[in-house]
């Protein structure tokens, strides 16, 4: 007998196609959930949904940096440079980074061989375009970042033996931060470095990090001037052989009066010496005392040369970064600098030595490292910064502070002390040590203690752990 339609219906919506559409409806529900998730999740920004795992913390951007952005007015351009397919992971993961801190970042990829007019309008070296460059740009103004910016590659030859070794950096905040804060202010700091006085030249490298820093450099002789020049951010005095005179010290004094700023690192000077430059410093309540400096505890100097300080790091703008970073901060041959009597400044002492520290009277012309009776001692100041009104001091007691071999020594520590007192002073807080980060295996820096408390462990304690395991054995063995 046939059946109607609707006298089939109750059999076709049965618990069985019942069950089958609330399945159905829930799987269209996860879908679409899983759907909606997905949206949501790819509009946020990179820092939340990537998480950065690397060891040396490659894509995650500093307190500066972060700050810097948040602070933009202006529109900021970011274009990676290169053919498509072929675009730096790491580089681009970074600038996703950048866009996602601020809205008016933008970044762009730009195929060359795709869009060959693009560059036209912007006067860059040939030199400098290599594949994976990112070119910033903020109204009329702009800077190219190259990769070699971004991978920065170190050579060290060793010359007894003829081979070199290669160090490479991920220096893409560093650079890329810079560069932002360039192309977006409207005032750059100009820094003059002070010559005629047998003072030691600044290295390339350092030359190369004061402009990545915007600053402007230019050499300074006082002889045939007036005053320090106006537009003059702050003076470097860089570890002058002769004193300054009479005149040249009271300009000095003047501009620091009057609201400017003074890096000053200076070699051992013996009792009379360097007169005229030290009333610039007594003028900003700091001078030096008689004595070069050897540390007792070997904690704190390089193994086997106790006049090699690796002295404590002292909170201040300028240190806390490396304080946080866990750097150490090397001073050979230093002479303890000491507040005067009669000082009005504000003076913060940034690097000391323990108590356990002695300083020799004789200076450099000592005949032994080793504590006599009459040394001095510690604790002692080698590095101090002082202000008075807008007046600026900053003061390194160690001529060797920014020699490339002792700046490899800790990292880079010392350079990037340097950098980050010019930038206080300059009031470039936001530009403060945003370091490189290696890419390849750390620098392992030991003090004199440390170097012995290993060579035991690993000489004496392992090896003999292993025997008395293996003696154990063989013990136990026999008597089964």
């Amino acid at each position: 007998m046939k059946r109607s339609i609707r006298e089939s219906l109750p059999r076709m919506f049965g618990k069985r196609f019942r069950a089958g559409s609330y399945s159905a409806f829930a799987a269209v529900m996860v879908i679409a959930i899983a759907v909606i998730a997905n949206m949501v999740a790819g509009a946020l920004p990179s820092a939340i949904t990537q998480l950065d795992l690397t060891s040396q913390a490659i894509y995650s951007l500093s307190d500066q940096t972060k700050r810097i952005a948040a602070s933009l007015d202006k529109d900021v351009a970011l274009y990676l440079l290169a053919t498509t397919g072929n675009e730096d992971d790491t580089i681009s993961r970074l600038l996703d980074r950048y866009a996602g801190l601020s809205d008016h970042v933008s970044v762009t990829y730009v195929d060359p061989a795709v869009r060959p007019t693009f560059l036209e309008n912007y006067d860059l070296s040939l030199s400098q375009l290599y594949a994976n460059s990112v070119l910033v740009e903020c109204g009329e103004r702009y800077r190219l970042v190259s990769y070699s910016d971004i991978y920065v590659t170190s050579y060290d030859m060793n010359y007894s033996t003829y081979n070199y070794t290669t160090t490479t950096e991920f220096d893409g905040e560093n650079a890329l931060t810079n560069a932002i804060h360039y192309v977006s202010s409207d005032n750059l700091p100009k820094v003059y470095v002070l010559t005629g006085h047998g003072e030691t030249e600044l290295s390339e490298s350092m030359l190369e990090m004061l402009a990545q820093d915007n600053m402007e450099t230019e050499s300074l002789s006082l002889l045939s001037l007036d005053s320090v020049p106006e537009d003059a951010s702050a003076v470097i005095v860089s570890a002058p052989t002769g004193d300054v005179s009479e005149d040249e010290a009271d300009m000095l004094k003047a501009y620091l009066e009057n609201g400017g700023c003074m890096a000053l690192v200076t070699d051992y000077m013996d009792a009379g010496e360097m007169s005229n430059l030290l009333s610039v410093t007594s003028a900003m309540g700091l001078t030096v005392e008689r004595g070069l400096i050897l540390e007792g505890d070997g904690r704190m100097h390089v193994n086997r040369y106790p006049y090699y300080l690796l002295p404590d790091i002292q909170s201040h703008e300028i240190t806390d970064p490396l304080m946080e970073g866990g750097y150490y901060i090397l001073t050979p041959l230093a002479q303890p600098i000491v507040e005067t009597a009669d000082s009005s400044s504000e003076v913060t002492f940034l690097l000391n030595t323990s108590d356990s520290a002695y300083a020799k009277l004789d200076g450099l012309n000592a005949t032994t490292t080793d504590r006599e009776e009459g040394d001095a001692e510690g604790s002692f100041h080698v590095a101090a910064a002082a202000q008075q009104g807008e007046g600026k001091l900053c003061w390194f007691s160690s001529a060797l502070l920014l020699d490339e071999s002792v700046d490899r020594m800790v990292s880079g520590a010392n350079s990037n002390l340097f950098l980050n007192a010019l930038n206080w002073m300059c009031e470039q807080e936001e530009s403060i040590s945003i370091r490189a980060k290696s890419m390849d295996s750390g620098t392992l820096t030991l003090t004199s203690s440390e170097s012995t408390m290993w060579s035991i462990v690993m000489v004496g304690l392992i090896p003999a752990a292993f025997v008395a395991v293996g003696v154990g054995i063989c013990i136990r063995r026999k008597r089964r």
